[in-house]
């Protein structure tokens, strides 16, 4: 009786070995990172000279922090496009497993980058081999799900994704600010980033021993073949996908800056944020991904768009006290058409060139907003905070209008 139940209680969550294995893999190293990834441009301030030396007020951002911070953000846009082709590439070759191996192996080299230098460019180096485990292994995880499980039921599966995404979301940044608030900025950031290589190592583990080892098909067609045979609903949705990432990019880097130091929030009032929009995201995901069985997936979709847009603005209009809480709210209410983007995208996906085609969705984006760093740290610089908010939720208002004009069907 309790094997029947375990049975349908998997078919409920279509979970099976491989996806389950995966899933893991992306919990654990998605706890690893988030345990310092949120405050990294704390982290990067603190290792600023020019603040250091007391050129930056307390409740000011220098140039040059900015400048660090909006570099780091196109070095890792350009350093994801890439490896979102690669992993595409690597995974129809390697397979699953091989790959996995592969990707985690690079992380675990940066987490000892990160301990063993202690300067800005040591640190940026190895923030991006780290951060790199998550758009290498994507396309393993679309043909995982897409190979195993059938697709009226791939939306709850891309639902179960998400919720091993986000758990690490909200746990990581609340266990984050209270080291950091207990200790400083880099010590406590050191701390963080030892036990995330102890997470790594340990999930790399688990990966050799029990991932299975499925055959791979032969690596097909090139890939420009491969984009101008894209479905043109793909082509479309990535435009729009285009608009409101540089939304985000205007704001992803910047927040913890802006709630810090503009609004003055200590570092565990933060981490209790980004729990707060992580929890409120994954209280979505099951609800949505069983919906999305009943009435598609289109409609998540657009909601996804428009919660985009309103994160910068309603932090722009939030006054520095609690009503911030609201704004991550909206913010963790994002995610509430991930799942369904990700199984429409797998859906129109051939699945003879899925790993590869994802890596290619996925890398052409991350390439298109590479300089978006770059330009928020301009815009806080030349004028401020509140204006690059203001841009952002234009830009997302511009990609939410290009979904439900041109996407939609």
């Amino acid at each position: 009786m309790e094997q029947s139940t375990a049975q349908r209680l998997a078919h409920f969550l279509a979970l099976n070995r491989t996806v389950a294995i995966v899933l893991l893999s992306v919990l654990v190293f998605g706890l690893g990172e988030e345990l310092w990834n949120p405050f990294f441009p704390t982290y990067l301030r603190a290792l600023d000279k020019e603040t250091v030396h007391g050129a930056a007020a307390l409740h000011e951002v220098a140039w040059s922090t900015l400048w660090i911070v909006g570099i780091y953000g196109l070095l890792r846009n350009l350093f994801e496009g890439f490896c979102y082709i690669g992993g595409g590439h690597l995974t129809a070759r390697l397979g699953d497993r091989g790959s996995l191996l592969l990707f985690g192996i690079l992380t675990i080299s940066g987490y000892v980058l990160f301990l063993t230098i202690a300067a800005d460019w040591a640190a940026i180096l190895a923030a991006l081999l780290i951060v790199g485990w998550e758009p290498l292994s994507v396309p393993v995880t679309f043909t995982t799900v897409g190979s195993t499980v059938s697709s009226s039921r791939q939306g709850m599966a891309f639902a179960i994704q998400s919720i091993q995404k986000r758990l690490p979301k909200i746990v990581g940044p609340a266990i984050a600010g209270v080291v950091i608030g207990l200790t400083d900025q880099i010590a406590g950031m050191r701390i963080l980033v030892f036990t995330s290589l102890g997470l790594a190592v340990g999930s790399l583990l688990v990966q050799w021993r029990w991932l299975p080892h499925r055959k791979q098909p032969s690596s097909g067609p090139s890939l420009w073949r491969i984009f101008r045979d894209l479905h043109p609903r793909l082509r479309r949705l990535l435009t729009a996908e285009i608009f409101t990432r540089w939304c985000d990019w205007f704001v992803r880097d910047f927040a913890v800056l802006y709630v810090m130091v503009n609004c003055g929030w200590s570092a565990e009032a933060f981490g209790l944020l980004v729990a707060t929009q992580n929890t409120t995201a994954l209280l979505t995901y099951l609800p949505i991904g069983r919906m999305t069985q009943a009435v598609g997936l289109q409609p998540f979709i657009g909601l996804t768009f428009i919660f985009f847009a309103l994160f910068p603005l309603a932090l722009a209009l939030s006054p520095p006290n609690g009503w911030l809480f609201a704004a991550f709210v909206i913010y963790g209410l994002r995610e509430i058409g991930e799942p369904a983007r990700k199984a429409l995208i797998t859906n129109l996906m051939p699945e003879e060139v899925r790993a590869r085609g994802v890596g290619l969705y996925w890398g052409m984006r991350s390439f298109a907003l590479c300089t978006a760093p770059l330009a928020g740290a301009w815009i806080w610089g030349t004028y401020d905070a509140q204006t690059l908010l203001y841009c952002a939720f234009g830009l997302g208002c511009a990609g939410a209008g290009v979904f439900y004009v041109f996407c939609r069907e």
